[in-house]
């Protein structure tokens, strides 16, 4: 295989490239008018660039599934393994990505009049209205602009990541950084343990339980949830740190939102205390055709193979209350926040050029899922290779630009 996408920067691990034909593996897959093939020579070429052990793309065009396809290993093995070759079925974690999935959740419960978009959390969590942060409203954690984006210092974040418990406590003390409602800045974690807890006050239930028994056992997912059983463990991707060293501006910025810096992250993400453990924004997986089907329920207008699970107002209302497009205060990219969402553009999208109306969510590094109603395309692209600035990166947004050239908008 040809590996001229390599970078000539210094690298942290980059991983054994094999023969591409050895270690693809292909799903059930639909004939398409469109020459989605090429699509998956581009993602070769991502591979050959060494920095994911796995990648697997899934496309359903027009409601059928277009592309199913998975290259490399579920784990970074060396040059002539033929064991553990990823493939359709291998269970990959959507990381950030898992925020698009407790959001819908709350929408479904707004639906049911379990709570509202302006309830506040200090209503629940009585202790936590302190020092204006009673001015917050569930919309805010939603949407990223509750001004409360940093981990609260205390928090042992490996011992939340691992346990999937944030102590409550933590909160009460902590200052807000913006005024709630006027100024979006990424919350990776605290903001959603917030809405776990809400939820799980209204409801007397867990929020693993809440998932499953409101919409996924309804649509009949086998393997999608918040983490995954024992049994189940090794069926899932390990992720491996690649590319060059974390730039200090951004490692900061992991250390203050996360509480704990890339390099702790990443192996901490392969252990079974967090495969196993409920995080609202961080550990939902499943199979990469689960994640498209979830997803299509969503372009659909919350219905999926005649069964609805949400509202077609609840997924309006998600991606119609969106944040004027900003400079995002955590990573300084301009960015378009729906209620629970992250919203495509014109002119700047995570999901490639001319992608208005488009909705998902990023992932680490480079994990995407998003559905475009007006191509009637849904796109889940996984992968396991954690670098954070490489010009290898390149070749993984050329994919998701071609997928958007190459699909045309039927309004």
């Amino acid at each position: 295989m040809r590996t001229t996408g390599r970078s000539l920067l210094p690298r942290r691990l980059l991983v054994d490239v094999h023969e591409a034909r050895s270690v693809t593996r292909v799903g059930p897959e639909a004939p398409s008018s469109l020459p989605f093939e090429r699509i998956w020579s581009d993602v070769e070429a991502l591979y050959a660039t060494g920095l994911h052990p796995a990648i697997a793309l899934n496309i359903a065009h027009q409601g059928r599934t277009v592309l199913d396809r998975t290259i490399g290993h579920v784990e970074n093995v060396p040059a002539g393994s033929t064991t553990h070759i990823a493939s359709p079925d291998t269970l990959f974690n959507l990381f950030s990505a898992s925020k698009i999935v407790t959001a819908t959740l709350v929408h479904a419960l707004i639906d049911d009049g379990v709570l509202g978009l302006e309830d506040r959390p200090a209503d629940y969590i009585p202790a936590f209205g302190c020092h204006g942060k009673d001015r917050i409203r569930l919309r805010h954690l939603l949407n990223h602009t509750a001004g409360i984006s940093n981990m609260p210092r205390g928090v042992d974040a490996v011992t939340a990541l691992t346990s999937g418990h944030f102590p409550m406590e933590a909160l009460d003390e902590m200052r807000l950084q913006s005024v709630p409602g006027q100024r979006v800045a990424y919350a990776p974690i605290t903001n959603w343990f917030i809405v776990q807890e809400m939820l799980e006050r209204a409801t007397g239930r867990p929020l693993a339980e809440l998932l499953r028994t409101r919409i996924l056992d309804p649509l009949g997912f086998e393997n999608m949830g918040y983490g995954v059983p024992a049994d189940k463990i090794d069926r899932v991707a390990r992720h491996a740190l690649t590319g060059p060293p974390v730039p200090a501006i951004m490692d900061r910025i992991f250390r203050r939102t996360v509480g704990i810096d890339l390099d702790t992250a990443v192996p901490l993400t392969n252990g079974p205390r967090f495969l196993s453990a409920v995080l609202p924004s961080a550990n939902i997986i499943g199979t990469p055709r689960e994640v498209t089907r979830f997803l299509e329920m969503l372009r659909r207008g919350g219905e999926v193979d005649g069964i609805r699970v949400l509202s077609e107002a609840a997924v309006q209302r998600a991606t119609t209350h969106v944040t004027p497009l900003q400079l995002d205060g955590t990573f300084g990219f301009p960015m378009r926040y729906g209620l629970g969402v992250m919203m495509g553009g014109r002119r700047f999208s995570l999901f490639g050029l001319d992608t208005a109306g488009a909705f998902g969510h990023l992932g680490l590094s480079t994990v995407v899922v998003f559905t475009d109603p007006r191509r009637e395309l849904t796109v889940t692209f996984l992968n396991t290779g954690k670098p954070m600035m490489d010009l290898g990166m390149v070749r993984w947004y050329w994919v998701l630009q071609q997928i958007a050239s190459m699909v045309p908008r039927q309004r």
